[in-house]
């Protein structure tokens, strides 16, 4: 979702592309000690999941800052009771590996918080990222958990320890924390306070921590759920899910048209490179018309700074929230995953009722057939059937009960979410468009604008002004 947080992102992460400052390289030498103290708890808290004695293997060796500290005073006036943001990355090197970490700072009003001052400064590294959105997924199975930014997928043009690519993960992981932290149940989840506030060891020990017996349950459950066919469709979340696959396809086909004519532009850029020293040219043979061809050259140049622009300032929202709208599609079919465990203990419940009516029906006179059939074990006596029906039909009676209040509570948690999502989409969705527009209309504008500059400057100069420009158009607000 693209809340007040993502636009100011948005807005800082354009900023930051453009003088973004390196900081002072921090480095240590073999055993020993960092020398500035400010650098402590960033230096240690660097080594959040390292092994053992890569505080000395991993210094910082190169960090910018792509947040501003003169945007600060905004992140302070925000008045939700839990605040996060997502900074300064930096790269590490390890003897065998390389990783980024992201600065994480936290304030807080809520009771829980005070132990740290109500402030903490972390570093987390992207797979802690994802340990924490898979505890989430884990603890919250029918709540919308946001998606994570692509492993390695993001910007696949781009090195993934480049700048560029950097930035733009750090912007998506901006967002990722604050839907979290915005969420009025996951912002409350142990795991996240965990993750927001634990030094450096404890934060590796709750790591390293073994997923529980539920979770492996519910894993065993999903590859069930993959072969079984629900019987009862909730119409409800049968229309949400068509009408996200729906919204997911237009958002592919826009993302796949721009990206065609973000090509397109590439080799247009590179004609209007090979254009410009045409006119340079024929300006040095021409010294009549030498005036004009330089302006269109100049105009031309223009241009091509105003495409580079364009070009080097690629968006994603489009991919970003198809990714989005899969996670509304992931909660969807974990809800049906518990629809389908009920329906399954429902079915077996019902087969052991027709079981024992059957040997019920029965004369208590009549003494069931056995077959030995060779069979060095003796065939199950009628009473013994009843005896073991007797204990496994209220076992399965109560545990169908407890499924179905669990079906009943995941779609009240279903609904909710989504609730909160529609109404925050729509909004999403006009910032997205709305910003398209800009985009297009600032790119045009400026090439438009170096025309009308030579134009005006031939004209005072004598030259082409008996030419006609005709009205001046109108762009419509």
């Amino acid at each position: 979702m693209m809340t007040s947080s993502e636009n100011e992102v948005g807005i800082l992460g354009e900023k930051a592309t453009e003088d973004s400052a390196i900081l002072e390289v921090s480095t240590m030498a073999v055993g020993g000690l960092i020398k500035q103290e400010s650098c402590d708890a960033d230096f240690l808290s660097n080594c959040s999941t390292s092994m053992e004695g890569s505080v000395i293997a991993s210094p910082s060796i190169d960090s910018f800052s792509t947040l501003p500290e003169q945007e600060i005073s905004d992140f302070q006036t925000d008045s939700r009771d839990l605040q996060v943001k997502v900074d300064n990355p930096q790269k590490h090197l390890e003897t065998l590996e390389t990783y980024i970490t992201f600065r994480i700072t936290t304030k807080s009003t809520r009771p829980e918080f005070e132990e740290g001052g109500f402030e903490y400064i972390v570093r987390r590294r992207y797979n802690d990222f994802i340990w924490l959105r898979q505890k989430l997924v884990d603890s919250y199975p029918t709540h919308i958990i946001p998606p994570m930014p692509g492993k390695h997928t993001l910007l696949a043009q781009l090195d993934r320890y480049s700048k560029e690519f950097i930035i733009a993960r750090m912007k998506l992981l901006h967002v990722f924390l604050n839907r979290v932290v915005n969420h009025p149940i996951l912002s409350c989840d142990k795991n996240l306070y965990i993750f927001l506030t634990t030094k450096p060891a404890e934060f590796l020990i709750h790591r390293k921590n073994r997923a529980n017996v539920l979770v492996k349950m519910t894993d065993s459950l999903q590859n069930i759920a993959s072969t079984y066919t629900m019987k009862q469709h909730h119409f409800e979340f049968e229309q949400i899910r068509d009408y996200c696959t729906a919204l997911s396809e237009k958002l592919a086909t826009i993302d796949k048209i721009n990206h065609r004519i973000h090509k397109e532009r590439q080799d247009y850029l590179l004609e209007l490179h090979l254009l410009h020293p045409i006119f340079t040219l024929w300006a040095t043979s021409e010294p009549e018309l030498a005036p004009i061809l330089l302006a269109i050259a100049k105009a031309i140049e223009f241009n091509a700074v105003a495409h580079q622009k364009l070009l080097e300032n690629v968006p994603h929202e489009e991919r970003e929230y198809i990714s989005y709208i899969d996670a509304v599609k992931s909660a969807l079919s974990r809800r049906d995953s518990m629809q389908i465990e009920y329906e399954m203990t429902v079915d077996d419940l019902t087969k052991k009722r027709f079981e024992k009516d059957q040997l019920m029906g029965l004369t208590s006179g009549t003494a069931l057939t056995q077959n030995w059939g060779g069979s060095l074990w003796k065939a199950e006596s009628r009473d013994e059937k009843l005896e073991r029906l007797g204990l496994a039909i209220p076992r399965l009676a109560k545990q169908a009960e407890v499924l179905q209040d669990r079906v009943e509570c995941a779609n009240e948690n279903l609904r909710s979410d989504l609730q909160r999502w529609n109404m925050e989409k729509q909004m999403d969705l006009k910032n997205m468009l709305v910003t398209m527009a800009d985009r297009q209309i600032r790119h045009y504008q400026q090439c438009m604008n170096a025309w009308e500059e030579i134009l005006t400057g031939l004209k005072l100069d004598g030259i082409g002004s008996d030419v006609s420009v005709g009205p001046p158009i109108k762009i419509p607000v």
